[in-house]
């Protein structure tokens, strides 16, 4: 088990959320590849936590897709096949085009905004992971921003396995191509602009044409 990420936890947090945090940034990052056991007593050791929070967080991380749990109640890093990662990209980009349509009708200037707070995030990290964190954010955005509840609830639940497909997509295309922050950056303040008409046709034809940039083999 990595021993970077699992130092132990300062208490100034909520202790369950803190463990899931923790626990969730390091299955994002690689640093708990999949089918790394995640023992709760060793777990909780590490953290210098008690051994509920880890129990705790170890059913949301389960409930978001980012844990299994065996027969016998064991828990590891889930392990995600080709067709889960197909379905997660496809499932992302359906949803996306839908919510930038309905966006693209109900933006406001306080929304365009918001866009572009986190845009201006992204473009100060050297973080990959941290750069893909914003992405999710920046899609999270507009699921917002289209106000549709059912929507919205189906995207966060989704959410944990759509970040961790995108930090995936992002490493393995930054290792070939090295523009993943160069095409992000211009594609992400494009859609902005799109959005900003008002044109729900043509914010749903970019967004289309955005979500399948990243699908490199």
């Amino acid at each position: 088990m990595a021993e970077a990420a699992l130092s132990p936890i300062r208490r100034n947090t909520s202790l369950t959320k803190e463990v899931i945090d923790r626990l969730r940034k390091a299955i994002l990052s690689g640093e708990l590849a999949e089918g790394t056991a995640l023992p709760e007593s060793q777990t909780a050791v590490k953290l210098a936590v008690s051994r509920v929070p880890v129990r705790e967080a170890l059913v949301e991380l389960e409930r978001q897709g980012l844990v299994e749990f065996d027969d016998n109640g064991r828990a590891c890093v889930r392990t995600f096949t080709d067709q889960d990662m197909e379905e997660i990209h496809t499932l992302r980009a359906t949803m996306q085009v839908m919510a930038a349509r309905l966006a693209a009708a109900k933006m406001t200037d306080t929304d365009l905004q918001r866009l572009e707070a986190i845009v201006a995030k992204a473009a100060k990290t050297c973080d990959l992971t941290e750069f893909s964190s914003l992405d999710t954010a920046f899609h999270d955005e507009i699921v917002v921003i289209a106000r549709h509840r059912r929507l919205q609830v189906i995207w966060n639940d989704l959410r944990a396995q759509i970040e961790l497909w995108l930090v995936r997509q992002h490493h393995r295309r930054e290792r070939k191509l090295h523009d993943v922050y160069e095409v992000t950056l211009a594609s992400h303040r494009h859609m902005i602009d799109t959005l900003a008409t008002r044109k729900p046709g043509a914010a749903a034809s970019l967004m289309e044409r955005h979500c399948t940039w990243s699908d490199f083999k």
